[in-house]
């Protein structure tokens, strides 16, 4: 029997909570993730897992080492835009089920904590632009920066 929650389990309740969310909640499912993102942010940093004022290689060894999200994070900033590439991630079924379905994740907080964590690191605001599957290990999340 295994201890705690399997690969599987979890890539089973990312992919119902994003459907769901995505059906329900639409659009506005990104106020709720934005949420979860602060407390989780609050956690994480409660916990020592991240500092307040992280740098991409925190952010490489909290999604790489600590968590175990994927094998390499690659960190891009280009024309008012943050770019963090997953390489290898261990949400293989996820992937493949929204690709399948082209869905949008809407409730995906840790990709939230990335701009967050991108905006303590610039000092400015960002949203996360896009969340794009490259394949069914790849990952690239756009942050752009807002207007205010």
């Amino acid at each position: 029997m295994a201890e705690g929650p399997t690969p599987l389990f979890i890539n089973v309740y990312m992919y119902a909570i994003n459907k769901a969310s995505a059906r329900v909640l639409g659009k506005s499912a990104t106020v709720l993730s934005r949420c979860v993102t602060d407390d989780l942010w609050q956690y994480l940093v409660s916990r020592g897992l991240l500092p307040e004022k992280p740098s991409p290689e925190d952010l490489r060894r909290l999604f790489v080492e600590t968590l175990g999200v994927a094998r390499d994070l690659v960190y891009e900033e280009k024309s008012g835009e943050v770019i963090f590439t997953f390489k290898g991630v261990t949400l293989r079924e996820f992937m493949e089920a929204i690709m399948k379905e082209r869905l949008q994740p809407v409730v995906c907080p840790f990709t939230s904590i990335l701009a967050k964590a991108c905006e303590e690191m610039i000092t400015g605001k960002l949203v996360i632009w896009k969340i794009e599957p490259l394949d069914a290990e790849n990952l690239r999340v756009i942050c752009r920066r807002t207007l205010n």
